[in-house]
Parts: C-alpha cells; structure tokens; sequence
C-alpha cells in the first residue's frame, strides 16, 4: 500500500477516537504512527543487497507488534508533540495505537508487490 494511503487512514482513526479540542494532534499523531511500520525499509546491508526485501513486512508490520510499535511511537511522540498540546500520555499511546494499527490492517488486505 502507498504511504499516503498508510498515513491518512492512520490519522483519521486516532482523529475519530479523539475530543474535538485534541483533532489537529490525534491527526498528527495517527499519521506518523500509521507511517512508522514501513521504517523496516531503512535496514540495509552492503554485503546483502536483499536484505531490504527480506526485513519489509516482517515483525514491524506484525498485529502482535502493533502493541510494542505503538509503545515506541507514543514515547517519542508524545514528547516532541504531544505533551506541548496537554495530551496525556494514555492519550497520546491511544492515537498511536490507532494509527498503527491501520498499517498492519490495511497492508494485510492488500497483495505484496515483492
């Protein structure tokens, strides 16, 4: 799936599950969760040029990780945005979870073009 789609829906999960006050922060914080499973790209080797394709898709992206991954968004995301908006950190974990989700949800229903 492409990252648009990945981020947008990611982001108007968490916007759904949050106040009216909180929307511009619960978009924020579901995209980039919704975004955050397909940094497994980033892992690269110059003796294995295949690694890439071997590691894409694999635990991050992985509905028992969805828990972990969103714990790990939530941590750096709520203090370089959220907390400045006064979310709790439940709050900020909860939009994260939200966009994370998506990813593994929606890439399940969609055919792997490796």
């Amino acid at each position: 799936m492409d990252p648009l789609t990945q981020g947008v829906l990611g982001a108007s999960l968490s916007q759904s599950a949050s106040k009216k006050q909180h929307l511009v922060v619960a978009g924020v914080l579901g995209l980039l969760s919704g975004l955050a499973p397909d940094l497994d790209a980033l892992i690269k080797s110059q003796s294995d040029p295949l690694l890439a394709l071997e590691f894409h898709r694999q635990f991050t992206h992985s509905l028992f990780f969805i828990p972990i991954g969103s714990l790990i968004c939530a941590l750096v995301l709520h203090h370089l945005i959220a907390k400045r908006r006064g979310l709790s950190f439940k709050q900020s974990w909860l939009f994260c979870a939200l966009g994370y989700g998506t990813h593994a949800l929606l890439d399940a229903c969609t055919k792997s073009k490796y």
